[in-house]
């Protein structure tokens, strides 16, 4: 795979502009020649509430939801410019342009540092890195769970980038009058298909059930909406046995009343979930055989 290049910037938060002190809280990376652009955010706040007096969380989610939703805009412009689909005017070739219409006021909390450079082969797995390093290693660490998310993803895009369908994932963020979500892993075939790393794997069995009923309360809330194919649930299993009894009613659960399209995937299964992803792009067009 070739080299790309790309910038990227530290997002900071700023509690009181006049005072200076701030926080890594987030990092947005622009591959140009790929027209690859996504931002990483530590969406939790427990560091900020307990470095900041009066901090606002509710503020603070939902200044990056609106982020998040100024981003896709700029996505889309860049999405069609590609596929040559109309003339757009405006659209932003550099980071410092994509910033400015994204965020265009300096002067808030939410601020950019400096554009910085490199040279890397998967633009998504540099994102990842330089948010590991700049942003979660300043965060606290939690006992709760042995492994997160993004490591059960890990497993999964193994088999997804070794049929090279990593390439064909973008993020997507869903918004309704009640809810926000942003899914960093989805495709399109005329409506989104989710793919969506689900770690079960916590220090306590009641963790478990707490995360099956939030995945379900989020599926809920997205019943019925006209952009939602299927939802894919790339599950992360328990290491310690005693918390299987647990596992399976959260598998249970979630496959009895999950009110979407969905299918649950472990993660021996991984293999043969990208072959099957595989076969479903090749038949719906959206790769070459």
């Amino acid at each position: 795979m070739s080299e790309l290049s790309y910038t990227y910037s530290i997002i900071r938060y700023v509690h009181d502009p006049a005072v200076g002190e701030s926080l890594n809280i987030g990092v947005i990376l622009w591959a140009p020649s790929v027209r690859f652009l996504d931002v990483k955010f530590e969406h939790r706040y427990h560091r900020l509430s307990k470095t900041f007096i009066e901090f606002d969380g509710e503020h603070y989610k939902a200044t990056l939801c609106q982020f998040e939703q100024a981003l896709e805009r700029v996505k889309d412009q860049l999405r069609c410019q590609r596929m040559g689909l109309f003339e757009i005017h405006n659209v932003p070739t550099n980071l410092t342009g994509i910033v400015s219409q994204i965020w265009p006021d300096e002067g808030l909390s939410f601020q950019f540092g400096q554009s910085w450079s490199g040279i890397t082969s998967d633009p998504q797995s540099a994102l990842n890195e330089i948010f590991e390093r700049m942003v979660a290693s300043q965060c606290p660490i939690t006992k709760a769970e042995t492994r997160t998310d993004e490591d059960v993803w890990i497993t999964y895009n193994r088999s997804l980038t070794n049929l090279n369908l990593h390439k064909r994932l973008s993020s997507y963020t869903l918004t309704t009058d009640d809810i926000t979500l942003r899914y960093n892993h989805a495709f399109k075939n005329e409506r989104w298909h989710l793919l969506e790393p689900v770690s079960m794997d916590y220090t306590t069995a009641s963790r478990i059930q707490t995360k099956a009923t939030h995945l379900l309360g989020d599926a809920t809330a997205i019943e019925g909406h006209p952009e939602i194919g299927t939802l894919y649930l790339l599950l992360g299993q328990p290491r310690e046995a005693k918390h299987w009894p647990a596992y399976i009613k959260a598998k249970n659960l979630l496959h009895k009343k999950i009110p979407l399209d969905h299918k649950l995937i472990e993660e021996n299964e991984a293999d043969d979930f990208a072959k099957y992803l595989q076969a479903y792009m090749i038949e719906h067009g959206l790769i070459e055989k």
